[in-house]
């Protein structure tokens, strides 16, 4: 690790110096792509531990790399360098890779004794990551090679209060932490000069009743101590913490809207009375209790018969997501899976995935819920129009000025 560090205010408090105030963000782990390291390729990586820096009675026996930088990047990743770290046999005892946001204890040189340990060490900044956001998710990128099938890696991270939290000693105490996030994963290739990568999704477990204050995030080759064989090798890349900005469930006037989906943005339904549609209409339930939410209600300056709905729901981190619902009082489906519109002669087909065929006098402009033109041609006679920029829903396809119709996208 870069020892360049300033300890404030007081010993026990560590904080990370070594990036600028822009680079860091307290909601994501620093350096969690393994673009930054403190020398060649066989250095740690910029914020991460491993034996070379350890502690404890045979620290100075176990210090031999046991990772190496590599480069390239997970598949649509754009990096520069990726880590592995791998198993290692040390004077016929195999030793797990092992890299921590924290420091390796080497006490003994029985694989599965209890004084060795990965921990927070709060009074050394090069050994503590300081963290007080609840985040909902882990996501990791990893490539794992082991001889045996059955061989699990495991990358855990855990959020704990103001302690020096031993992993896996302290993980039973519910008092010492606030929320754990368990990643295990079997060899994902058969060969040692292949990768196949794979990402995986785990929610943080909120179990413990600790005040956030500390992250130790922890990666080895194998959940057993001593465990899988020589060589065993795992690779990791883009360590991401999500942040929940979804909704699980949203209402109109009391009622679900019909096949609402948390992963579904855009809605279209039917109201009785758009002129008294009001934000303490619409109800809105969050995924995770620390996201916020914003409610408008817009008459369309478009079409008299219809008004918009903008749920907007920000994240702890301040990412957003905004759902979108079209109230209209037209009879139209609720579900534009299902909804065939009438016929019009002038725009076809209808519902539409890539292109439309317009015919038109003078030009057309296609709106979208929000009253925005998205589209616009002019000309006359039949024309061939390219909607595959447009996001699914529904859309008001207004011909020379005066006729409109409803078009749905529907992909």
């Amino acid at each position: 690790m870069n020892k360049n560090f300033t300890l404030f205010y007081r010993i026990a408090f560590c904080v990370l110096l070594s990036l600028p105030v822009a680079a860091w963000s307290q909601f994501q782990i620093p350096n969690n792509g393994f673009e930054q390291w403190d020398g060649g390729y066989t250095s740690e990586p910029t914020h991460w531990n491993t034996f070379s820096s350890s502690d404890g009675s045979y620290a100075s026996l176990a210090s031999s790399n046991h990772h190496y930088r590599r480069s390239g990047h997970r598949p649509g990743g754009s990096g520069n360098y990726y880590l592995t770290i791998y198993t290692k046999s040390i004077m016929g005892v195999k030793a797990n890779g092992n890299m921590t946001t924290g420091r390796i204890h080497a006490g003994s040189m029985s694989a599965a004794s209890s004084d060795n340990y990965n921990y927070t060490q709060r009074s050394n900044s090069s050994h503590c990551l300081p963290f007080t956001a609840t985040p909902d998710s882990l996501y990791v990128w990893v490539s794992f090679y082991a001889e045996s099938s059955n061989s699990e890696a495991q990358i855990t991270a855990i959020l704990h209060g103001e302690n020096d939290f031993q992993a896996p000693n302290h993980e039973n105490n519910t008092s010492l932490y606030k929320a754990r996030a368990e990643v295990r994963t079997k060899r994902t290739t058969g060969s040692a000069s292949s990768m196949a990568w794979r990402q995986i999704k785990v929610p943080f477990v909120y179990s413990g009743s600790a005040s956030p204050a500390y992250l130790l995030v922890n990666m080895t080759t194998n959940r057993q101590p001593g465990g899988g064989d020589k060589n065993d090798s795992l690779s990791i890349d883009d360590i991401q913490l999500i942040y929940s900005a979804w909704l699980t469930d949203l209402k109109v006037n009391g009622e679900t809207i019909p096949g609402f989906d948390k992963g579904r943005l855009n809605y279209t339904i039917h109201v009785d009375d758009i002129d008294n549609l009001t934000a303490d209409d619409i109800t809105a339930t969050t995924e995770v209790d620390d996201a916020s939410v914003q409610i408008q209600v817009s008459l369309s300056d478009v079409n008299e018969t219809d008004a918009y709905i903008y749920v907007t729901v920000t994240a702890e981190d301040g990412s957003e997501k905004e759902y979108l619902v079209l109230a209209t009082t037209n009879e139209i489906a609720e579900d534009i899976d299902t909804y065939t519109p009438e016929s019009s002669p002038s725009v076809f087909p209808n519902p539409a995935n890539h292109t439309i065929t317009v015919v038109m006098d003078h030009y057309m402009e296609i709106i979208d819920i929000t009253g925005h033109r998205v589209s616009y041609l002019n000309g006359n006679g039949t024309h061939r129009v390219n909607v595959s920029h447009l996001p699914k829903g529904v859309y008001t396809v207004r011909i020379d000025g005066n006729k409109t119709t409803k078009l749905v996208i529907n992909r």
